[in-house]
C-alpha cells in the first residue's frame, strides 16, 4: 500500500486512463461492454486511484521519466574561449555567446544547466575587453 496522498484527478489523467483502455479493447483484453462500462467510469472518476484500479488489470502502469537537464553548449564555449583566448576576439566571443547561452538556459525552464559557466566566461570575457581597452588607452596617452 502506498503511503502517498491520493490526488484529484485532471482532464489529462482521465484521458490518458482512456487511451489505456482502448488501447487493452484493440489488444483482446476487455470487450465492447466492459470497454463502455470503464470508460463511464473512467469519465466520472474524481481520484487517480480510481482511474488506475480501472486501468491495472489490463495494462502495464506508465512509468514517467523525467529527462535529466542538459548543459548548454554555448556556456561551455563561452567559457573555454575566455579561458582559452583572453584576448580581444576570445572576450568578445565569450561576452556574446555567455549572454545567448544565459537567455537560452532562462528560456528553457530547467531543460539546461550551466548558467555558471556561461556567467563565468562572461565576466572573463568583460574583463578580457577592459584589460584591452587600458592597453589602448595606456597606448594612447604615452
Amino acid at each position: 500500500m502506498s503511503h502517498e496522498p491520493d490526488l484529484r484527478a485532471s482532464d489529462a489523467d482521465r484521458e490518458a486512463a482512456v487511451e489505456r483502455l482502448r488501447a487493452a479493447a484493440v489488444d483482446g483484453r476487455i470487450d465492447g461492454d466492459e470497454l463502455e462500462e470503464r470508460l463511464g467510469q473512467a469519465y466520472g472518476a474524481t481520484w487517480r486511484s480510481e482511474l488506475a484500479l480501472l486501468t491495472d488489470d489490463v495494462t502495464p502502469p506508465l512509468v514517467f521519466v523525467r529527462p535529466r537537464p542538459r548543459i548548454n553548449p554555448l556556456a561551455i564555449c563561452s567559457l573555454i574561449a575566455a579561458i582559452v583566448w583572453f584576448g580581444w576576439l576570445g572576450s568578445v566571443a565569450a561576452v556574446v555567446m555567455g549572454h545567448t547561452a544565459l537567455i537560452q538556459i532562462k528560456r528553457s525552464n530547467g531543460a539546461e544547466t550551466g548558467r555558471a559557466a556561461a556567467l563565468i566566461g562572461t565576466a572573463l570575457g568583460y574583463f578580457g575587453l577592459t584589460a584591452l581597452l587600458m592597453i589602448v588607452l595606456f597606448a594612447v596617452a604615452i
